[in-house]
């Protein structure tokens, strides 16, 4: 079996244990995420200045941490800040809509997320293409209150996925599971510990 397949599967694993994932907006919520139950958080804020600080944090916790570089202040979108995130920071994965950016991160042993805007259908088709090409751990669908769309893209594709963004309701959270979904991010504190 090939490296970044063990690698799949292992995340798989993880959010089958708990498949809502924290996502991370305002740095006062570090403290909560550290003790929600899902072993996976995506952190969706920082600097340059206090990434490091904040993905210590949570791997002090026992976390697997995967940065949105789209949305880290400082850091600009190109291998040197993904060698920075890997290296230093020592960050498990990263988010990004950049595919070409996620394929080097990829290369690079990084774990990563690609996200995929429900735009318009064009955008779903692109999308679908690029995560069969480029084999992301997960697929995370945006917003993730459509079960329609994400029970139609998990007909075309194949890997996991993650349903995110609007995910304010356990109902949200389990009509996107039913519709085929693994795991759901919410930055809603509320739902990171539900039943």
């Amino acid at each position: 079996m090939e490296r970044s397949s063990l690698k799949s599967s292992r995340v798989g694993e993880i959010v089958k244990l708990y498949p809502v994932i924290p996502g991370v907006r305002d740095e006062a919520d570090i403290e909560a995420a550290s003790r929600a139950p899902s072993k996976l958080v995506f952190l969706l804020t920082g600097t340059i200045l206090n990434i490091e600080d904040n993905v210590y944090l949570l791997k002090k916790a026992g976390k697997e941490v995967f940065v949105h570089l789209d949305l880290i202040k400082g850091l600009s979108p190109d291998r040197s800040a993904l060698e920075y995130l890997k290296e230093i920071v020592d960050a498990d994965g990263v988010i990004s809509t950049h595919i070409s950016l996620l394929k080097s991160a990829k290369k690079m042993g990084l774990k990563v997320v690609q996200r995929l805007f429900l735009l318009d259908s064009k955008a779903v088709k692109t999308g679908i293409e690029q995560a069969s090409d480029l084999k992301p751990d997960f697929l995370e669908v945006l917003p993730g209150i459509i079960p329609e769309y994400i029970e139609k893209i998990s007909k075309y594709y194949f890997g996991k996925i993650i349903a995110g963004g609007l995910v304010r309701t356990k109902e949200q959270i389990l009509a996107a599971l039913k519709a085929g979904a693994s795991a759901v991010s919410t930055s809603c504190k509320d739902l990171w510990k539900i039943e």
